[in-house]
C-alpha cells in the first residue's frame, strides 16, 4: 500500500509538531544544522517565522556564512495520514525565479535545484518522501513551471530513488564547490500528471 501524505502550509495549529522535530534533532536544511536557528526564530515571533516559511522573503545563510536573498516560494510541512496520530513527518520546499512575470528553468548558484526535502529519520525509507515529492510536483506544475530540476549527492541511493520513482531523468553530475567537494547528481523532472 503506498504511503499516504498531506502537504500542509505552515501555520500556528501545526507550529508545535515542527518545534517538536527541530527540538528532536531534525533540520529541514540538508547542508546545515539550521533547528537552533529557527527555534530562536520562532520564539522571538512565531508570525513573522511562519510567513517566510510559508514563501515570503527573506535571507539565508549559505555554508559559508554569507546571507544571500532567499528565492521565495512555498514551504510545506509533511504529515503521514496512514497513521492514526497523522505525524509531522518532514518538510518539502519549491523555489524558482522568474523572468517577464513567467517562472524560468534558471536557478542562481547557491540554489542547487527547485525543490528540496527531508523526512525524519524515523519515517525515512516508507515512501513519504517519495510521496511527498509527486504532490510538489503538482504544485509545480500550477505556478507554470512545466518541467523542474532536482539534486542529491552521488552518494544519497535513496534520494535518487525518490527522484527517478518521480520521473527524474538524470542530466549531469556536477560539483557545488559552494557545497563541498562531493559529487551531485542532477535530474529533470517532467510536472505533468
Amino acid at each position: 500500500m503506498p504511503a499516504r501524505i498531506s502537504l500542509q502550509v505552515p501555520d500556528k495549529s501545526l507550529l508545535d509538531a515542527y518545534q517538536a522535530a527541530l527540538r528532536g534533532g531534525w533540520s529541514p536544511n540538508t547542508t546545515r544544522n539550521v533547528a537552533p536557528e529557527q527555534l530562536a526564530a520562532i520564539a522571538a515571533d512565531p508570525d513573522a517565522f511562519l510567513a517566510e516559511t510559508r514563501g515570503g522573503p527573506g535571507r539565508i545563510k549559505l555554508p559559508d556564512g554569507r546571507e544571500v536573498d532567499r528565492i521565495p516560494g512555498p514551504t510545506r510541512w509533511i504529515f503521514a495520514e496512514d497513521r492514526p496520530e497523522r505525524p509531522f513527518i518532514g518538510s518539502i520546499n519549491l523555489r524558482w525565479q522568474e523572468k517577464d512575470g513567467r517562472p524560468i528553468l534558471a536557478l542562481p548558484e547557491h540554489v542547487l535545484g527547485h525543490v528540496g526535502y527531508t523526512i525524519l529519520p524515523a519515517f525515512e525509507g516508507h515512501g513519504y518522501a517519495t510521496a511527498a515529492l509527486a504532490a510538489m510536483l503538482g504544485v509545480a506544475r500550477e505556478a507554470g513551471l512545466p518541467e523542474i530540476t532536482i539534486t542529491c549527492d552521488a552518494t544519497n541511493h535513496a534520494s535518487r530513488r525518490i527522484i527517478e520513482k518521480n520521473g527524474g531523468r538524470l542530466i549531469e553530475t556536477f560539483v557545488a564547490p559552494l557545497y563541498g567537494p562531493d559529487q551531485r547528481l542532477r535530474f529533470l523532472v517532467s510536472t505533468a500528471p
